[in-house]
C-alpha cells in the first residue's frame, strides 16, 4: 500500500500527501489565538508564497468550519491568489459574506464545493482515481457553538480510510449511523475526545478506528498545561483505546 504522509502545520491544520496529490485541511490561519497555536510567521509565509517544496502544488484545500483557529479569510485569499487549486471545500453559510474570497476562489479553483448539508446527509466526491471524499455535517461541540456547522471528512486513499471529525459534538449514536459499514484506519481527534467520557464513547462505539491521531494541541511555547493533560489522558486511557499517535510540533510528520 502506498504511504500516506501527514504533516502538522498548526492546531488541526494538516497537509496530507498521497502519491502525487496534496490535500490541506484547516491549514490556513494565522497565529492570533490566545489558547491555540496558529501557523508561525515562517510557515505561513512559506505556505502563502509556496517557497518550499512541501507547500508547492497543493491540489485540494478543505475547511471543516470557520473558527479563527481553523480558518483565516485573508490568509486563504492570499494563498489562492498565489496558487491555483483543483478543489476548494468551504462551509457555505460561514463564508457567504466573504465576497472577495469567493471571487478569488472562482478564479483560482477548478471546482468549489460550498457545503450546506442538512444533518444526516452525506455527499461523496471522487477527487482522483485513487482518492474519494465523503463529507457530512455534525453539530459542533459545546452549547455555545450550537449555531456553528462542523463538517466531517472521510477520505479514502485507495482503500485506506482516514476520518477527520474536527470539532464535532460527542454524539456516538449519530456518528455510528453516519459511518455505518465503514472501516476507519485512522481517526484524527482533538484531545477532548480522550478527556471526556462521551468523547471516548465516540471513538470506541462509532469510529472504531485502527489508529487514533490526536492533534489540536498548542505548541510548547504557547502551552499552559494542555500538553501535560494530553500525556496524562493517553496514559490513563490508552489500554481501552486503539493505538494513539500525537501531532503537536510544527511540521511534525507521520506516515499512515
Amino acid at each position: 500500500m502506498d504511504d500516506l504522509r501527514v504533516t502538522l502545520l498548526a492546531n488541526e491544520g494538516i497537509l496530507l500527501q498521497f502519491k502525487n496529490t496534496k490535500l490541506l485541511i484547516d491549514g490556513i490561519h494565522e497565529n492570533s489565538s490566545e489558547m491555540f497555536s496558529g501557523l508561525s510567521k515562517r510557515v505561513l509565509s512559506e505556505l502563502l508564497e509556496g517557497s518550499t517544496s512541501l507547500f508547492q502544488n497543493i491540489d485540494y484545500v478543505l475547511f471543516t468550519h470557520c473558527h479563527y483557529d481553523h480558518f483565516s479569510a485573508w490568509c486563504t485569499e492570499s494563498f489562492l491568489q498565489n496558487h491555483r487549486v483543483k478543489g476548494l471545500f468551504l462551509p457555505d453559510r460561514q463564508t457567504a459574506e466573504l465576497f472577495s474570497l469567493r471571487q478569488t476562489a472562482l478564479r483560482q479553483a477548478d471546482q468549489i464545493w460550498l457545503l450546506d448539508l442538512p444533518l444526516s446527509v452525506k455527499r461523496t466526491s471522487q477527487l482522483t482515481a485513487d482518492i474519494s471524499l465523503t463529507v457530512f455535517r455534525s453539530n459542533h461541540a459545546g452549547k455555545q457553538y450550537a449555531d456553528v456547522e462542523n463538517y466531517c471528512y472521510l477520505l479514502d486513499f485507495n482503500g485506506q480510510k482516514v476520518f477527520i471529525i474536527a470539532d464535532g459534538a460527542y454524539e456516538a449514536d449519530y456518528f455510528a449511523r453516519m459511518l455505518e459499514g465503514e472501516t476507519i484506519d485512522a481517526a484524527f481527534i482533538n484531545p477532548l475526545f480522550l478527556n471526556q467520557h462521551e468523547g471516548r464513547q465516540v471513538i470506541t462505539q462509532a469510529l472504531k478506528p485502527s489508529r487514533v491521531v490526536v492533534y489540536h494541541i498548542p505548541f510548547a511555547d504557547k502551552d499552559r498545561g494542555f500538553r501535560e493533560l494530553v500525556k496524562k489522558d493517553i496514559k490513563k486511557y490508552q489500554s481501552s483505546l486503539p493505538p494513539i499517535d500525537v501531532l503537536w510540533d510544527e511540521l511534525q510528520e507521520i506516515v499512515l
